[in-house]
This record gives C-alpha cells, structure tokens and sequence, in this order.
C-alpha cells in the first residue's frame, strides 16, 4: 500500500494563494493534495482558523505553506506547527517554493521536507543584475 502523500495547504492573504496554484499548474500540470485558504478583509480570524481546522481533519501529513512572515496566515500557522508533530509550515511562499513542494514530498515528509524546501529556496534567490 502506497503512503499517503503530504498534504500541501496554501495560507495567503486574498486569492494569491489560488492563483499561485494555477500558475504551478501550468508549469507542471496537476498539483494533487493541495488547498488554498485566502484570508479576506472580512474574515475573522477565528472564523480563518476554523476553515484550516477543517483541511486539517483526518490528515496525518501536512506542510502548510504561508505567505509572509508575521501576516495573520503565517502566525496562524505556526500555531498549528508548534502544536502538532505532523504538521509542519513555512512561510515566504513563491511559486518556486510550491513547485519544490510538491516535487520533494514524493521523496521526503515532515521536517526533512521542510528543512529540504529551505535549503533549495535559499539557493534560488538571486540577484539577477549580477
């Protein structure tokens, strides 16, 4: 029996984290087991909680990706984070950061996964004038 793949959870402010799932589409095509969760002006924050609590039901792998760090998506996930072994987050989301996601958790899960995605974006920013 496969293991079931790591679960990917975008936590962006408006729709960016949707369209940013499209956009990876197109460069790779389907991004399986993925969610995109868009804080809106009118959401409370509970309210945002309570709609990550139900992507994170029944899953026993995930990794949530964020957009910046200290925003209310980041700060809600390293609530998670902190609180549960088997979910892991990240914040600074691109869509190079997503792409690496969905590539490396065919390979790696939890914090290997995690500590796999840092390691590859820190190589990736560059200053492109030099």
């Amino acid at each position: 029996m496969m293991e079931k793949r790591t679960k990917l959870i975008l936590l962006t402010h408006g729709s960016w984290g949707e369209e940013l799932w499209k956009a990876g589409e197109m460069i790779v095509g389907r991004i399986r087991f993925c969610k995109a969760l868009g804080l809106m002006p009118e959401d409370a924050v509970a309210d945002y909680r309570v709609r990550l609590e139900k992507e994170l039901e029944g899953e026993t792998k995930v990794l949530i990706l964020a957009d910046i760090k200290g925003g209310t998506p980041s700060n809600v996930a390293a609530v998670y984070a902190k609180r549960t072994e088997h979910i892991q987050a990240l914040c600074g989301l691109s869509l190079e950061m997503l792409l690496a996601a969905d590539r490396l958790r065919n390979e790696y899960s939890g914090r290997a996964l995690a500590g796999k995605i840092v390691e590859e974006m820190k190589e990736k920013l560059t200053d492109l004038k030099e």
